[in-house]
């Protein structure tokens, strides 16, 4: 009991120290993309893992506690760097690369027309349980760095509710928009995110397409409503339970991760309250790709990218 005692003691004083040693420049905002990049990349590679850290269990209290914890924040707080305080509850241990975003050819606006700097964070909602019936629930994030101004981001998941029990990271497409949580626990998460927007499961991209690489604003912006991050049909992780963090570091830099499909112009309108998880194939099948994901660093895993790093939700209004 003491010796438990002691290592979570040490490990909550590591994160607390480390927390304490990310470094952002006062001029950060001001910078060029690839130089944000490369701070943020900075603080990944200097708070490396030595070894894995466990997956955190997510239950009632932990989605109780989000409740008070400022949601606003995550929607409309515009920063690369986590606020001081803030705890995240879900998707808490991740990995992350360097990536950049090479457009095939389309009519949307912003970094859909590319981008050389962005961060992309792939994590697990919370630990897979069978016995406690939480799910494999794999989920990305990514962040687009622009010059002199905000980043661009957006996070994306298959559903809610995860794959079963299936622990092949790339096994299905994840979207910015999920059909909507059954559990009581989901309820409860989209409850919390209904305080901000009347749509909790679905995220807005707009600003992706508002501004381009170099932080111009587009005349006219163009957006979908919804993309798809379909994986690399070469890359998987086993089916057998793993740590995903283990399989997905062995991915070297240059290679294909995502491509991103738009759903198509007829979509834009649809209601998606009645989107469910057999949607998902044929909304994907009428989708057109705008462009890919290649890594440029191979992945890391670190407390920045744990505790550090902020991706802002752009909720819809």
């Amino acid at each position: 009991m003491r010796n438990t005692v002691f290592k979570l003691l040490i490990t909550t004083l590591l994160i607390t120290q480390a927390h304490a040693e990310f470094k952002q420049p006062k001029n950060y905002e001001s910078l060029g993309a690839c130089e944000k990049q490369e701070i943020l990349w900075e603080n990944v590679k200097e708070t490396k893992y030595d070894g894995l850290p466990r997956f955190k269990k997510v239950g009632a209290p932990e989605i109780f506690k989000m409740m008070w914890q400022g949601v606003k924040d995550k929607a409309y707080k515009k920063s690369d760097f986590a606020p001081k305080g803030w705890k995240k509850y879900l998707h808490r241990r991740a990995v992350m690369a360097k990536v950049k975003i090479k457009s095939i050819e389309n009519s949307y606006t912003g970094i859909f027309q590319g981008a050389e700097c962005a961060l992309l964070r792939l994590s697990l909602t919370y630990r897979t349980d069978k016995k406690k019936k939480k799910p494999f629930a794999p989920g990305l994030a990514l962040k687009v760095l622009r010059d002199k101004v905000d980043s661009a981001n957006v996070s994306a998941l298959y559903t809610l509710e995860g794959q079963k029990y299936d622990y092949n990271f790339f096994k299905n497409p994840l979207s910015n928009i999920v059909p909507t949580g059954e559990s009581t626990e989901l309820k409860l998460v989209s409850y919390i995110f209904s305080k901000v927007t009347d749509y909790p499961e679905e995220l807005e991209i707009r600003d992706m397409a508002l501004k381009n690489e170099k932080g111009e604003i587009e005349k006219t912006v163009n957006s979908p409503r919804q993309i798809f991050f379909v994986p690399n049909k070469d890359l998987s992780t086993p089916s057998k339970k793993n740590d995903m963090r283990e399989e997905i570091m062995k991915i070297k830099e240059g290679t294909l991760l995502y491509t991103i499909y738009a759903a198509p112009e007829k979509l834009k309108d649809y209601d998606y309250s009645k989107y469910e998880t057999e949607d998902i194939k044929s909304f994907v099948s009428k989708s057109i790709p705008i462009a890919e994901i290649v890594s440029t660093s191979d992945f890391i895993a670190s407390s920045f990218g744990d505790i550090g790093i902020f991706f802002r939700h752009e909720v819809v209004k």
